[in-house]
């Protein structure tokens, strides 16, 4: 198993601004915290899979993706934010909920970090970011994603860049934005031929939702965002800034986050259309846990 090197002061244990970063040195199995007003929509940040300490001791030893097969387990490795860093994450989580509260869901999807820190700005339910706290997210930004285990493209190079809203088409009932062109086209014929049942769960989304998900999943996984890399893409990493999006079945509800999703019918018939691609494959080498519901879209 390879070692990490603390790279970033900010990040990694020893830094200079915030201490309290560690490594784990077991394997734990996680609490995750009571659910809070403002995380009905983070059905992908929240689905867990139980496996026994046996089976995961078995997997380590003949397979070097158990990282993704086991994802919900932590790992001798993995980097967990403590202490006042833990505390840090925790006061960001909030006040990205209370931005996409004052936005309202689907305009929070296509945020961008400036405007997300004018609406932090004037909005009382959010409160204005402080100088530590912008610095906390622009370092978690351009922090190396491998030291997670995490191995995809960087979509977003810059921690301002933003989508351009012009290219987002809204689609009606889903609270959901996809973007014009192939994304667009490209559902409406999975619509067209897997039918109705099939709904869109996530689409079109920038920066600042992608952090929102991340910050979850890392308060959810108790400050180990390791974790948080192999059920999501870190901030800037994700391909749903570029055009790719999420499908599942109506009335699955967090199911359709789940590798349950894998068994429904309309994963067969996407399966045998045979003009899909799923990004996230259960053989892929991303360090990313199986997600039948991705489409990737060439783009």
């Amino acid at each position: 198993m390879r070692m990490l090197m603390a790279t970033s002061p900010l990040l990694l244990g020893g830094c200079s601004l915030w201490q309290g970063c560690n490594v784990c040195t077991s394997l734990l199995s996680p609490t995750p915290p009571s659910p809070d007003e403002g995380r009905d929509d983070l059905g992908e940040t929240q689905s867990q899979v139980s496996h026994t300490q046996q089976e995961l001791s078995d997997q380590l030893l003949k397979d070097d993706r158990a990282r993704s097969d086991y994802f919900d387990h932590d790992f001798p490795e993995d980097i967990f934010y403590t202490g006042e860093k833990l505390e840090m994450l925790t006061r960001l989580t909030h006040k990205f909920r209370g931005a996409q509260k004052h936005v309202g869901f689907g305009n929070f999807n296509l945020l961008g970090m400036d405007e997300f820190f004018q609406i932090a700005d004037r909005a009382s339910n959010v409160g204005a970011l402080t100088a530590q706290e912008k610095l906390f997210l622009e370092e978690l930004f351009y922090f190396d994603a491998k030291k997670y285990g995490f191995n995809g493209n960087k979509i977003f190079p810059g921690f301002t860049d933003a989508v351009k809203k012009s290219e987002a088409q809204k689609i009606p009932a889903s609270g959901h934005y996809l973007k014009k062109g192939e994304s667009l086209d490209i559902y409406n014929r999975l619509r067209k031929d897997v039918g109705e049942s099939l709904i869109l769960t996530s689409g079109f989304r920038a920066v600042a939702k992608q952090f929102h998900l991340f910050l979850e999943k890392g308060l959810e996984s108790n400050g180990n965002i390791s974790k948080a890399s192999r059920s999501l893409a870190p901030p800037g990493y994700s391909f749903h800034g570029r055009g790719d999006f999420d499908v599942g079945k109506v009335g699955y509800g967090l199911k359709n986050f789940t590798q349950d999703f894998a068994l429904t019918d309309e994963y067969k018939r996407l399966l045998d259309l045979g003009y899909i691609n799923i990004r996230y494959t259960q053989s892929n080498l991303l360090g990313v846990r199986f997600e039948p519901w991705h489409i990737k879209v060439e783009v």
